[in-house]
């Protein structure tokens, strides 16, 4: 799972574990990174013991500080734009990826950082973090996954952070519903073993089913995502996991489920 120079990758467990590892440049987003992520997306989706996928930094100063600048500052335009299509790839691959993921974030979230945290499921924070688009101090707007900031912080939140700049606290990004926790840096690890825990204990297909749901509407009309939940939802009635679900409901006992299988 360590083939890979941009980041490392263990499976703890039910947890497969992605660490960005660029830490002498803050983990700033490059075409290697972006590759080697979506390769390991695939292979914690590829694996049955893997429920549940974290994303955390081996930076003690940022979770990832945006694009790596020596990577575009000489690119045509035309190359600029193939760079948009391949972070949206990545992102894409975050928020379609079967498997939930939880990103833990200390420090600076900027940028195309914020945009990959963004496209995961959960953001888990320390009280020191903080979030924001600063490229357009360099004459850069906002683009690619950040199209989904107004669906987290509203669309004057969204431009509050891609007009100004200015960097959010943990705290005002959590008031504003950009991040699901804050605690102090020593907290950290166990506040995210916590969310993971939350989902380890969830039957796998319908937590798969539940995110091809949500993506659906974040990206269709509501008719058409509506639509598509309730025709998705009969491949999960079909499982075993949906069957103890209801039957220890009905038993009045805690689930035990074994498997996704019909």
């Amino acid at each position: 799972m360590n083939d890979r120079s941009t980041i490392t990758c263990n499976r703890e467990g039910s947890v497969y574990r992605l660490t960005l590892n660029r830490p002498e440049v803050l983990n700033a987003l490059n075409g290697v990174m972006l590759a080697e992520i979506r390769q390991a997306l695939t292979e914690a989706a590829a694996d049955p013991e893997a429920k549940v996928v974290l994303i955390d930094s081996a930076s003690d100063r940022a979770f990832s500080a945006g694009i790596d600048v020596a990577y575009v500052k000489d690119l045509t335009g035309f190359d600029v734009r193939e760079v948009g299509r391949e972070l949206h790839r990545t992102f894409l691959a975050l928020r379609t990826t079967e498997i939930p993921i939880v990103t833990s974030i200390d420090g600076l979230c900027l940028g195309a950082g914020l945009e990959l945290a963004i496209s995961c499921d959960f953001m888990i924070a320390t009280n020191r973090s903080q979030f924001g688009l600063p490229n357009i101090d360099r004459g850069i707007p906002a683009i690619v996954e950040a199209a989904l900031l107004p669906m987290a912080v509203g669309i004057q939140g969204a431009r509050e952070m891609a007009y100004t700049g200015e960097f959010w606290d943990a705290a005002k990004a959590e008031r504003r519903g950009l991040i699901h926790a804050v605690v102090p840096p020593e907290g950290l690890v166990a506040e995210v073993d916590v969310w993971l825990g939350r989902l380890t204990d969830k039957p796998a297909t319908a937590l798969a089913t539940q995110k091809e749901i949500i993506h659906k509407w974040m990206t269709t009309d509501v008719e058409a995502a509506i639509d598509f939940s309730i025709n998705t939802v009969v491949l999960n009635w079909l499982t075993k996991d949906q069957k103890e679900g209801m039957g220890s409901f009905l038993e009045k006992r805690k689930p035990d489920f074994e498997g996704d299988q019909p």
